[in-house]
């Protein structure tokens, strides 16, 4: 097929304003304006709006997009000053105010309000991870973050964008989405490997985790009701990180201990999977287990260590991505990220439940 041939991604891939849009949620500022027309991310918008974020746009028009839209702008942050006194508010600009080179910073001075402003253009072009970073170089110049945290994000960000192009669904080419394997087959095998002693691998992206814990939940549910033995590495450590971030980590890790779960090895922090990945597979050498299941971000592992893998993550694409790594079986909870929007415990997964239906377990 020619459209493998070529040299970028033909296949959607994640757009930056939505990066943006949710790295501002990460440092807990709940009041964001979109600056653009009124459909620009709609459903990134709607689906932050379930976090408990309030969102509002500038409504650009074409008169605008020609103009420039600095006055609805102040007319916007004056508004939701005035009506919220939020001590941060995100500002994030789009293609139009990026296209036309409207100063967002001097606009935004404009207003003068008494609350940290933290605001950037970012188009649609390029990798989602720049939208997050130019968010980020913003919030440091607001004082939320030090120059420290602004070095590591960009660190991590930018290795989890290689991660991608090299192993994950942004590499050249098209791919062609499919589906994952069965839920209950994968079940019932991931039972059995109990037995010989099974490794599980947290590498779970942000808040996702909350969703790829509970299988975690139900393996330890199956060793309880069948018998059989399992170890946990996890990317779970929470002395840094984005606010949000480290409260994840902290609320999950909390919830698997309440179920007698001890992690026996931790690989880094829930924004970390593009490095914890590495660390992970360092840290199963300790460990005599054949079988693995990873869950998250499992394209940035290496499954050909293990003789049976489960690659469990989100996405029909990625499902290819995993065969072509050398999963042994992928998994696709679909819809992972929707559903742990505004949640604070672990959720239900369809892999977890599939666990319990095999073992009679109900927990």
């Amino acid at each position: 097929m020619r459209l493998k041939s070529l040299p970028y991604a033909v296949h959607p891939r994640p757009n930056p304003i939505a990066a943006a849009l949710y790295t501002l949620r990460d440092i807990n500022c709940r009041h964001i304006v979109l600056h653009g027309p009124p459909g620009c991310n709609f459903r990134a918008l709607r689906l932050l709006e379930k976090d408990g974020v309030k969102i509002f746009t500038t409504s650009m028009n074409d008169f605008d997009v020609v103009l420039g839209g600095k006055q609805k702008l102040l007319e916007v942050l004056e508004a939701v000053y005035s009506d919220f006194r939020p001590e941060i508010i995100g500002v994030v600009g789009t293609c139009c105010t990026t296209i036309i080179g409207e100063d967002l910073e001097a606009e935004v001075s404009e207003a003068k309000l008494p609350a940290k402003v933290v605001c950037a253009n970012v188009s649609g072009c390029g990798d989602n991870t720049e939208g997050a970073i130019r968010i980020l170089e913003s919030a440091f110049k607001c004082g939320i973050i030090d120059s420290i945290e602004l070095e590591r994000q960009i660190r991590i960000l930018r290795m989890a964008s290689k991660v991608e192009r090299e192993r994950g669904v942004a590499i050249p080419g098209y791919i062609a989405p499919s589906e994952g394997d069965d839920f209950g087959k994968v079940a019932k095998e991931l039972v059995e490997k109990l037995k010989e002693g099974l490794l599980v691998i947290l590498n779970a992206k942000k808040e996702t985790a909350y969703l790829y814990a509970d299988i975690i939940l139900a393996i330890n549910s199956a060793k309880n009701q069948l018998g059989g033995e399992f170890a946990v590495i996890a990317n779970l450590e929470d002395d840094r990180g984005l606010p949000k971030v480290r409260e994840d980590a902290k609320n999950i890790s909390n919830e698997l201990k309440e179920n007698g779960i001890e992690i026996d090895r931790f690989s880094g922090s829930l924004d970390e999977y593009a490095y914890s990945a590495e660390k992970a597979l360092e840290l199963s050498e300790e460990f005599d287990c054949h079988s693995a299941v990873i869950l998250g971000i499992p394209q940035a592992l290496n499954p050909k260590k293990f003789d049976y893998s489960v690659g469990v993550s989100s996405g029909e694409r990625t499902m290819t991505r995993l065969r072509e790594l050398g999963y042994t079986r992928a998994i696709n909870e679909e819809g992972a990220h929707v559903s742990v929007l505004g949640r604070r415990r672990i959720v239900r997964s369809h892999l977890g439940n599939a666990i319990r239906e095999v073992c009679g377990s109900r927990e």
